[in-house]
């Protein structure tokens, strides 16, 4: 898998949508987000930004390229553990884009 691939690194409770998006938004900047009958959120960094999202899961995915691995840790490093569903070990490959 090239790191330029789009990939799942985890699943998250989509009920724990506020939790995790006043966490992310004390950690990290800028953070955008939205609900619209599907939830997201973007958390940017210098080398693109992690998309949170429901749009192809009832679970939040957290999701980016294969070369943002650490970014993602960092994401899911400042989560409570049992907000996490499951994490991705190798990332699964994102084939919605």
């Amino acid at each position: 898998m090239k790191q330029d691939e789009f990939v799942i690194f985890a699943e998250l409770n989509r009920e724990r949508f506020e939790d995790i998006l006043e966490r992310l938004m004390k950690f990290f900047r800028p953070v955008q987000f939205g609900r619209q009958g599907d939830d997201w959120i973007w958390v940017h960094f210098d080398n693109g930004k992690i998309d949170i999202d429901t749009f192809t899961s009832d679970n939040l995915q957290v999701k980016g390229k294969k070369g943002q691995a650490r970014s993602a840790k960092e994401i899911l490093d400042c989560l409570d553990k049992d907000w996490i569903v499951k994490k991705f070990n190798p990332p699964q490959a994102d084939s919605t884009r």
